[in-house]
């Protein structure tokens, strides 16, 4: 049940997460179609129009959000990707009006087009890049960077976040304990042991991270090593990690 619902929670959230790109393309689309730019108003009926800015508003507002989401390595990377996102939208309205317009088959006109979106592009990435930059102020504490275990608590509810106890991998999803309750977020065991870093904790098992301090006790049964965690549970130490969780001092 709780499973289901940690779930359902996650859900929600990232169906939130694709209400504004969705409001957005909406709310431009209907302007474009009742104010009908760049001679659509004349040249297009109300169908026609509606269909021709639904399909650019749509192309431009989605990868937009997608790239605005994605985590790139290097700036090189990200402007990369905005330059191919300024081409591919080019060559669609350009391949549109041809097909809709007279008059649109030059190539000449496809460079006036990439400058148009171009100049865009450079305003829109420009907006991200400050919304970036205060996000990353706000991570801040005076003086220092947040903690990566306070960064990493960021994916779980308010209600749930406080210091880890374990994490435990579920399918596709993480079961994330704290002493204040559990939750469950989109991501690989992997990715989350390597985002915590240097935070006083071992992954004892292909499917299971443990706390340091929230380890309470230690027992074998048939052979195989337990910890006994803050919240009751046990979790099962694999062959592999017993070395490094004897080194850590957990038994």
């Amino acid at each position: 049940m709780g499973k289901r619902i940690g779930v359902v929670q996650l859900a929600l959230r990232e169906k939130r997460g694709l209400m504004i790109p969705l409001a957005i393309w909406g709310m431009a689309t209907l302007i474009c179609v009742i104010a009908g730019p760049f001679g659509t108003l004349a040249a297009l009926g109300p169908a026609a129009r509606f269909t021709y800015w639904a399909i650019v508003v749509g192309a431009s507002v989605g990868a937009s959000t997608a790239l605005s989401r994605k985590k790139t390595t290097s700036a090189s990377q990200r402007l990369f990707l905005w330059v191919l996102f300024a081409v591919l939208l080019s060559l669609l309205i350009w391949g549109l009006n041809a097909l809709v317009f007279e008059g649109w088959q030059n190539v000449a006109q496809l460079g006036q087009i990439l400058g148009y979106v171009g100049a865009v592009v450079v305003v829109v990435h420009g907006i991200f890049m400050l919304f970036d930059h205060a996000g990353r102020e706000t991570t801040k504490d005076p003086g220092r960077e947040l903690d990566p275990q306070t960064l990493f608590l960021r994916r779980l509810p308010l209600a749930e976040r406080g210091p880890l106890v374990r994490i435990e991998a579920q399918d596709h999803y993480l079961k994330v304990v704290t002493d204040r309750g559990a939750a469950l977020i989109l991501m690989r065991l992997s990715d989350a042991v390597q985002e915590l870093g240097e935070t006083a904790g071992l992954q004892v098992h292909r499917s299971h991270w443990v706390a340091l301090e929230a380890v309470t006790a230690h027992r074998r049964e048939k052979g195989r090593d337990l910890l006994i965690l803050s919240d009751g549970a046990e979790v099962p130490v694999s062959r592999g990690n017993r070395g490094a969780a004897q080194e850590a001092g957990l038994f």
